[in-house]
């Protein structure tokens, strides 16, 4: 029968399809039970999570080129020294105990010094120059000094401490003075003058220049206004006395001028050259009452005198120039 072959596949097939069945649901729980392999569409969308890897991608890979830096290297600091070294003695301090003094006042004069085993204070003059003798004194200690009356603007001081091994140290100490005195004049010079001296004067004007006589200080002043570049004024001692004649009677001076007399006859008639560049006086000498002040530098110091118009003749350092200075 041309049916009985086809009955067979179809029992066949029967039989078979649980075992198919059975496979195809083994495949499926297979697949399940493993992890899906990712898609495109599923990497775009999910969260990113890091790799389990020992590789990071945010740490960078150290290299073995220097990187410039302005920081300093690190090096190894070195510990602090327990002890100062030994490099000679110290002077902590060097004062006194007023900031400005008068002159003939007393002052104590301080001082503190490490490593230190003597010192010695000096007293600077105003020529600088270091005196060949000082106070020997303690490496700390303090000392009473006087100012002495006739010092002006300042007193200056140094102390040199030494070790054992002879080793130095130094400091100075400068003490203003207050003036005593001020200036018989305004505007006046920015130092400190001498006491003022009050003195009968005498004035006469010649050619080429003046004569002033201070009785006090027994001088004359002798002030040039030729072209003549030095000196531009001198000062003479007065040496004319009764006994001495107060004219040369044998000098006849030109219509309208004199013959100086007295001590400034005499340091004319005396001295050629002041009497070539003076020339014969213009008027009679007169007399008034004159203040003297000089400054008091160690040197190059000025002499200021009052005229006889009330104004101010101004003798420069060493015979250098003169001015007359009107007063405020």
């Amino acid at each position: 029968m041309r049916d009985a072959p086809l009955r067979k596949i179809i029992i066949l097939s029967l039989l078979a399809y649980p075992l198919l069945l059975g496979c195809a649901v083994g495949v499926v729980q297979q697949a399940e039970l493993s992890p899906a392999a990712p898609t495109a569409a599923s990497t775009s969308s999910a969260t990113p999570q890091p790799a389990a890897t020992s590789e990071t991608t945010s740490t960078p890979v150290p290299t073995t080129t220097p990187v410039p830096s302005i920081m300093p290297t690190a090096t190894p600091v070195p510990p602090l020294p327990t002890k100062r070294p030994d490099s000679g003695p110290a002077i902590l301090y060097f004062r006194a105990n007023v900031a400005e003094a008068d002159p003939g006042d007393t002052i104590v004069l301080e001082w503190e010094s490490v490593g230190a085993t003597k010192a010695i204070i000096y007293q600077i003059p105003p020529s600088y120059q270091m005196p060949q003798s000082g106070w020997d004194v303690a490496a700390s200690g303090a000392l009473s000094h006087q100012i002495e009356p006739h010092e002006r603007n300042w007193v200056m001081f140094q102390l040199y401490v030494y070790d054992a091994a002879e080793r130095s140290a130094s400091a100075s100490l400068t003490v203003p003075l207050r003036c005593p005195d001020p200036w018989f004049f305004s505007p006046a010079p920015d130092v400190c003058p001498t006491s003022p001296v009050t003195s009968a004067a005498a004035e006469q004007h010649f050619e080429r220049g003046t004569m002033i006589w201070i009785e006090e200080l027994d001088r004359i002043y002798v002030l040039y206004a030729d072209d003549v570049h030095s000196p531009k004024w001198q000062g003479f001692n007065d040496e004319w006395d009764e006994s001495v004649p107060d004219r040369d009677p044998t000098l006849t001076p030109p219509d309208g001028l004199y013959q100086p007399i007295r001590g400034f006859g005499l340091v004319w008639r005396q001295n050629p050259t002041v009497r070539e560049r003076l020339g014969w006086a213009i008027d009679e000498e007169t007399g008034f009452e004159t203040i003297v002040q000089h400054t008091t530098l160690y040197k190059y110091n000025s002499t200021y005198l009052r005229a006889l118009d009330d104004d101010v003749w101004h003798l420069g350092p060493e015979m250098s120039s003169w001015e007359k200075i009107a007063v405020e």
